[in-house]
């Protein structure tokens, strides 16, 4: 009886011993943060997790996920049960609904902007982590060689014809190779539609639909990629716009503020400047940016609130949108940004002045990607894709784009 006594004592220590293994083996393991990098958005996170590490030993893995593959590999690893501890992302897939912890809590404490967040059902999902918002970048240089004047304060903004006929001057008078580049994106594509009075597309008696002024704008549009006010290329082909740009034989740039820090520190040729965008009916930009999302099922699940809570901490919010040139989303932040002051300026002009509609594709449209069965998200950018192509005509993209909605989104 002793004997057994003895064994079974044994067996419960060694089993204590594995528990106490498992407890410590868990709260050293890394906290995997799924996200696309890019120059300066990703480095200004990585920048936070390695400070997040050194104060509380916790580490964060940064997992660079290609963007094209980032949405695909978290589902794949929500259907194989192993999701990862948080996430940076610009949107959502339908089988995340499930898998997302609430955020509320967080967002209150630090005075987030929840305007710009992904709700549903009571709980706050997927909290803005930054704001950004379509912009127009100029080279100065061109203008000024051209004698072409270009807005400088919101008095004198351009229409867009007006802005074109600029355009149109500068290549007349100087070596510039193409008038303006977009980024082939719908978020720079939508804000182009919304200032020439477009409604986007909406639910309207069960099936989307839009507004005439859409289809004017996306033929004003196809008319511009004419290989001389805009490069065909860029849309068609997916050359890069930035680098176009960049080359100095561009004389404008319609992208947005996420570029105000990189072009300051690789842009060394010519002056470049932020200018207010044109628009022909309705003042607007689009809105955009990142989420930060955490994972219900990681096993981390609270370590990983604990991170976003303390990148929410005033002080290290404001480094967070200081590296990252951020527009930011806590109300009482205080960005001292180091470059471009003026630009950050415009950009808190444009979004102040912008008709409601900048917010759409944000807020609705994004919230629709989560909570619908299916995904209709880039339907417009590959539409208007095939119209430059000659693959269809303006009317069947648009038909399209609103039965693709229609079938997405509408129950």
């Amino acid at each position: 009886m002793k004997r057994l006594m003895t064994v079974f004592t044994f067996l419960s220590f060694l089993l204590l011993l594995v528990a106490c293994s498992d407890t410590d083996a868990s709260q050293n393991e890394k906290l995997e943060l799924y996200m696309s990098g890019d120059t300066v958005e990703s480095s200004a996170l990585t920048k936070m997790a390695e400070k997040y590490t050194e104060e509380t030993g916790v580490e964060i893995e940064i997992v660079d996920i290609p963007y094209d593959d980032l949405f695909t590999k978290i589902s794949n690893k929500i259907r194989s049960n192993d999701v990862p501890a948080l996430a940076r992302v610009t949107g959502f897939e339908p089988i995340w609904k499930d898998h997302l912890l609430d955020l509320k809590d967080i967002a209150e404490r630090h005075n987030v902007n929840t305007d710009y967040g992904v709700t549903f059902d009571g709980k706050l999902v997927a909290p803005p982590l930054d704001l950004t918002a379509v912009g127009m970048f100029i080279n100065a240089d061109l203008f000024e060689e051209a004698g072409v004047a270009y807005p400088t304060s919101d008095d004198d903004i351009w229409t867009w014809d007006e802005f074109i006929d600029s355009l149109e001057k500068v290549l007349e008078k100087t070596d510039a190779k193409y008038g303006m580049v977009m980024d082939d994106t719908e978020n720079r594509l939508r804000a182009f539609l919304y200032q020439h009075g477009s409604d986007d597309f909406y639910e309207e008696n069960g099936a989307y639909t839009t507004n005439s002024e859409t289809k004017e704008a996306i033929q004003k549009f196809v008319d511009l990629n004419d290989d001389r006010i805009m490069p065909k290329s860029v849309w068609t082909a997916g050359e890069d716009a930035a680098s176009m740009f960049k080359s100095g034989l561009v004389a404008a740039y319609m992208s947005g503020s996420w570029q105000i820090v990189d072009f300051t520190e690789t842009i060394t040729d010519f002056e470049w400047k932020s200018v207010y965008m044109p628009y022909e009916d309705v003042r607007s930009t689009n809105l955009g940016g990142n989420y930060l999302i955490a994972f219900d099922g990681s096993g981390q699940e609270e370590e990983a609130k604990e991170f976003i809570d303390w990148l929410y901490e005033k002080e290290n919010y404001e480094e967070l949108a200081k590296l990252g040139g951020y527009l930011p989303v806590i109300a009482d932040a205080e960005i001292e940004y180091e470059y471009e002051t003026e630009a950050h300026e415009i950009y808190e002009n444009e979004i102040a002045a912008s008709d409601p509609i900048a917010s759409y594709e944000r807020t609705e449209l994004t919230k629709k990607q989560l909570i619908s069965q299916s995904n209709a998200n880039g339907t417009l950018f590959k539409e208007v894709k095939r119209i430059l192509n000659k693959e269809i005509d303006i009317d069947e993209a648009i038909e399209n784009t609103k039965k693709a909605y229609t079938d997405a989104y509408v129950e």
